[in-house]
């Protein structure tokens, strides 16, 4: 027995020795496919066994393994792949992307984070639906496809700037618009110059060219935004660009040619033609002879008011309009297609991508964009130059390196600024239509309502209103790897933005004829420096606990230089040079900067792939606060819990392919604090003097700003908790509750006015949203090639102001702030409709009740509902078939309130004379005893109250867009092979094809209006169809 026992053990050692000397090290790097970027995280594991690794943030990875062994390669979206590992030491792989999972990767500025990993909540926007988009601003893709975010355009103009609100509205005075960062950089975003106010701005995204960018995503909870600590109360919205491909040179063409045109208007909103004009008008002089002849008036009316020449007569009254506005009555003039045009649009892109194949290869990416828009209102057009370079390079193991640099020159003619009797819309709805462009003479026409032409103003020689950006980013980095779990980080940030503008108001507009002209001229420069270092930490240990650490340190610094100049009295219309005018009206030069100091830390644990866990905290030093508020501390906990991957639910993996919890909970801070206005809000904290008081021919200054040194950062604490379930790998759903509370908002408090000043910037206010939002994706069909997937979005954010700067509640003509209300509430005299006796307006008596009355004064204001929605998101649908691909996206939105300002002059019931007005008014019209409607009659030159602020203007908000429509062909492989091509893709794509509104809607487009509900005379959005081309190769 003994003797067995030796021989079986002796059988047992060689058998062992033979095994490890079949076992070797086996180790490699793992890219992506597409770029090839290194993969960090990707699971390396022994097919069969629990053996396995990761790769570090570097894309490497060793392990042990024997010849027979196969490793199995997998990353949350990309698709897996199996490699026998033979007798080979070294094996490199590229994972390819599973398009299909692109949503499953988040990236959070300062990294990648595997999404199955990642604790907070966050929606990923691919290249696909950003490029299939038509604007020049590449953000407005977001529109409707991100649940919680709620996007306000309110101007159609190319290139407009977007108001974004992520899960709510977190600041009443102070910042509300989210972080931008581009390739783990800082940038600035908000709309700046002198024409900012009016709307009439560019915004800097639109620099950026959308062809560049390889995702966009937007960061919401705690877990996500808490590491960007003081600027992330608002969210953040990371955009990545694109990078360098291993490989050979490839080179890709897309040309995109199309036209911009007037979106779907409302019946209701069209302006009167000649006809039916001429019939309002006459009979509303009719009626006012009727509402005052009878009161023994006549003889003042026929005798006086009108030289007794025209009898109060259909053909009288007729005869008098044609003699006012010095006309025969033979013109018909659409001044809204006067001011408008068909706009032509064009694209150019051209990018060239390649790298060695071995590890130490250069990989570099390079495009070339421009980008023109004759845009739909005549003389508001955008021109674009871009450039864009990113590298990167990892000559040894122990370093890698790169840079992101992009360059851009953009141009805009936006006609003159955006007020009231110079804004082309504006006029095009007052005028009328009886009166010409250009008189007898073939001259403009000054004979108008008010002295302005809206068509001569937009002429050669009329107003002007350009600007000049130039754009110039670079963040170049460099990687230490001292050892594979330890790696080191380093990246520097330059944003560079210089914005030029000129304003004319011309000879051929009243106000510039009076004065010869006035002129401005504006110069914004702002350069934006960080420096970003970082220290990670990524190991497994025993093959089940996964840990992923770092530590970081960050500088800013923001400068800002304005200039501006303004005078008057031109000696030519066309030397509209400042310098030429011989009244010189203001002049003012201003330097600004700030600077940021940060120190953060964010950890990541998870074990068997199943429990996950993270925190995070961030330390942040301003210099916009007090010596004793310079610093803050912002943080987030967060946890992740997939059941789906317990033993007990086994029994549930045949159809229950994943179920995840999730929560989060944490602090973000705004350090963009005090009215935004008013000294930038950069120094709200400090006492600031002003100069330029002179006296005498001596300098003076005097006490501009009372600061507050106690002023401290607004603070947004987030809680979040999330489901994520899927279904037989065909249906997905993403469904988030969360609370946010806002508080120490700052407001301006009055102050003892013996000071000199008024008010002092103090923390008082609180403010919180909550909500639900919910993504649902499904793989509708899987049949022979044809591919069917659906996504539906939405969302609901409630928010509610929990305390005021004082008790009495901040109230507007028609809004309200206060406690306990939406912020966007509306508060106004309730209308009741028309008297159908006599076609006179009624209102509501007093503030409650149902007593009607004539006496707009006696009319009380009530609450009438708010203009937040209360649901929007999106449908999107995705086909494909042989090469065929269709997609649209709808949106919607639903609950919120709109109130028309402009239609109180669109919709006058006579009170403005011969002004024109709107379908509305002549199909609604009181004209008989016994007609139930809610316009009133309408009497020539009658000041009616009836025009006055009210729930007559009040309309329901709801729509639904058809936002996007995307059909293209891709040529079939063997027809591009015969011609040395790569892929090519013919392609056409249509922009706001139809909006579906409310029946009491008039207004150009419910989604362009701003986030208060409150309608002016606005650029439309357009409808943009564009064909185009890609070429690979």
């Amino acid at each position: 027995m003994r003797k067995l026992m030796s021989l079986l053990s002796l059988l047992f050692l060689v058998g062992l020795q033979v095994s490890y000397a079949q076992m070797h090290t086996v180790s490699g790097i793992v890219t992506d496919k597409s770029d090839g970027s290194p993969l960090p995280g990707v699971s390396v594991v022994i097919k069969g066994t629990t053996i396995g690794t990761a790769t570090d943030l570097q894309g490497r990875y060793a392990i042990e393994a024997s010849p027979t062994d196969m490793l199995v390669f997998s990353f949350v979206g990309m698709k897996t792949e199996n490699y026998t590992v033979g007798d080979r030491t070294i094996i490199n792989v590229a994972l390819e992307s599973d398009a299909q999972s692109l949503d499953e990767v988040v990236v959070t500025g300062y990294g990648v984070t595997r999404r199955r990993a990642f604790t907070g909540a966050a929606t990923t926007v691919g290249a696909q639906d950003i490029v299939d988009k038509t604007d020049a601003n590449p953000i407005k893709a977001l529109e409707g496809t991100v649940p919680g975010l709620q996007m306000n355009v309110s101007s159609g103009q190319p290139g407009a700037p977007a108001t974004i609100f992520i899960r709510g509205r977190n600041s009443l005075n102070s910042g509300t618009q989210p972080l931008y960062v581009i390739d783990g950089v800082p940038v600035t975003a908000g709309t700046m110059g002198m024409r900012s106010a009016e709307n009439q701005t560019l915004s800097p995204l639109s620099t950026l060219s959308p062809a560049d960018i390889e995702s966009m995503t937007v960061l919401k909870d705690a877990t996500a935004t808490s590491i960007y600590g003081a600027r992330a109360a608002n969210g953040v919205i990371v955009i990545t660009t694109k990078k360098g491909r291993s490989g050979k040179l490839q080179a890709n063409l897309t040309v995109k040619l199309g036209m911009e045109m007037k979106p779907s208007i409302p019946k209701s909103y069209r302006p009167l033609n000649a006809d039916r004009y001429t019939e309002l008008q006459v009979e509303g002089l009719l009626n006012d002879y009727d509402l005052y002849g009878e009161n023994g008036n006549a003889a003042y009316y026929n005798d006086v008011l009108f030289g007794g020449y025209f009898p109060y007569t259909p053909e009288g009254m007729k005869e008098m309009m044609y003699a006012y506005l010095e006309t025969d009555g033979s013109t018909s003039t659409n001044w809204l297609d006067e001011v408008t045009r068909v706009g032509f649009v064009q694209e150019y892109n051209l990018d060239l991508q390649g790298g060695g194949t071995s590890e130490t290869s250069p990989r570099f990416y390079t495009s070339f964009n421009y980008f023109n828009n004759k845009a739909l209102v005549i003389s508001k057009d955008l021109e674009r130059y871009s450039g864009r370079v990113n590298f990167s390079q990892s000559p040894s193991k122990l370093v890698s390196y790169g840079f992101a640099l992009n360059l851009s020159y953009t141009k805009t003619n936006m006609g003159a600024g955006g007020g009231y009797f110079t804004d082309p819309i504006t006029q095009a709805y007052m005028q009328s239509p009886l009166i010409p462009v250009k008189d007898e003479n073939g001259d403009w026409n000054f004979n108008t309502l008010n002295g302005y032409n809206p068509v001569a103003q937009r002429s050669k020689y009329g107003d002007k209103s350009e600007a000049k950006q130039y754009r110039f980013t670079v963040s170049p980095y460099v990687t230490i790897n001292f050892r594979e779990d330890l790696i080191f980080n380093s990246r520097v940030g330059i944003d560079y933005y210089d914005l030029k503008e000129f304003g004319f108001w011309s000879f051929l507009q009243p106000q510039g004829k009076d004065m010869r002209g006035m002129g401005e001229h504006g110069s914004t420069a702002r350069t934006l420096l960080s420096i970003t270092n970082t220290l990670s930490y990524v190991k497994t240990f025993n093959e089940e606990h996964n840990l992923n650490l770092m530590i970081g340190q960050e500088v800013q610094k923001t400068k800002e230089n304005l200039t501006y100049l303004a005078a008057s009295n031109y000696p030519l219309f066309n030397l509209n040079q400042v310098a030429n005018a011989a009244v010189p009206s203001s002049a003012s030069t201003s330097k600004n900067d700030y600077a940021l100091a940060s120190f953060f830390f964010n950890g990541q644990y998870d074990f068997r792939n199943k429990y996950y866990f993270s925190m995070s905290a961030r330390a942040d030093g301003s210099s916009r606060f007090g010596k004793d508020n310079k610093w803050a501390g912002f943080w987030s906990i967060g946890a992740r819990y997939r059941l789906s991957e317990e033993d007990f639910m086994e029994s549930t993996k045949s159809w229950l392919t994943n179920l995840t919890v999730r929560t989060s909970y944490g602090t973000s801070g705004n350090q963009d604090v005090g009215d935004t206005d008013y000294a930038h809000g950069w120094y709200a904290s400090r006492n600031l003097f002003g100069f330029g008081y002179n006296y005498n021919g001596l300098p003076g200054s005097a006490h501009e700003q009372q600061g507050n040194p106690d002023l401290k950062w607004e603070q947004t604490n987030k809680f979040n908790v999330g489901l994520d379930v899927s279904f037989l790998d065909r249906i997905t759903l993403e469904f988030d509750y969360y609370y946010h509370r806002t508080k120490d908002m700052v407001f301006l408090v009055p102050i003892s006015r013996t000071t000199g000043l008024t008010t002092v910037p103090k923390n008082i206010g609180k403010l919180e949203n909550q909500g639900i939002e919910f993504t649902i994706n499904a793989k509708v069909l899987r049949i022979n090639g044809f591919d069917w997937d659906l996504s539906l979005v939405g969302s609901h954010n409630k928010n509610e102001i929990i305390k005021l700067s004082t008790d009495e509640p901040i109230e507007g003509a028609i809004t309200i702030v206060e406690k306990g209300r939406d912020i966007y509430t509306f508060k106004m005299k309730k209308y009741a409709g028309v008297d159908p006796q006599t076609g006179e307006a009624q209102w509501y008596k007093g503030t409650e009740g149902y007593e009607l009355t004539k006496n707009y004064n006696e009319a009380g204001k009530r609450y009438v509902g708010a203009a937040s929605p209360k649901f929007q998101g999106s449908l999107i649908s995705r086909m494909s078939y042989k090469g065929i691909d269709f997609s649209f996206q709808l949106n919607y939105s639903f609950g919120g309130k709109i109130y028309g300002d402009n239609l109180s002059y669109d919709e006058q019931i006579g009170g403005s004379g011969f002004d024109n007005t709107t379908r509305y008014v002549y199909d609604h019209r009181w004209q008989k005893p016994g007609d139930v409607t809610d316009v009133p009659r309408f009497v020539f030159g009658d000041g009616s109250a009836a025009n006055n602020a009210s729930t007559r203007f009040l309309m329901n908000g709801r729509y639904l867009k058809i936002r996007t429509m995307s059909l293209g062909y891709t040529l079939p492989k063997y027809i591009t092979d015969q011609a040395h091509l790569g892929t090519v893709r013919v392609f056409m794509t249509a922009d706001n094809l139809y909006t579906f509104c409310a029946k009491n809607f008039r207004g150009f487009d419910p989604a362009g209006i701003g986030a208060n509900g409150i309608q002016w005379w606005n650029y439309p959005t357009p409808r943009n169809v564009m064909f185009g081309v890609t070429v690979a190769f």
